[in-house]
């Protein structure tokens, strides 16, 4: 089975307070508050929600909405955009 090809980057935990999906993870600077900021790693990832989960996620909320690789794309271009904002910062 195809899984996302997450590059295990840390932008989306550093951003999770943006999305009004991911807030109630986020510290009062919008970092996940189960990011280890000293070695980037998440410390509930065997139990981390869906909204981390990109195949969980769409399983339980996109799949009757688009493909799973339109899915993938828009996971990726956001991905992207996360990432360069966070080196602009």
């Amino acid at each position: 089975s195809v899984m996302f090809p997450c590059k295990q980057c840390d932008a989306c935990c550093r951003s999770v307070g943006q999305s009004p999906l991911g807030r109630d993870l986020a510290d009062v600077d919008g970092v996940c508050k189960y990011l280890n900021r000293e070695t980037n790693l998440c410390t509930i990832y065997a139990t981390r929600p869906d909204i981390c989960r990109v195949d969980a996620y769409y399983d339980a909320h996109c799949r009757s909405l688009m493909s799973r690789r339109a899915y993938y794309r828009e996971n990726e271009r956001v991905c992207a955009l996360l990432r360069e904002r966070l080196k602009k910062s």
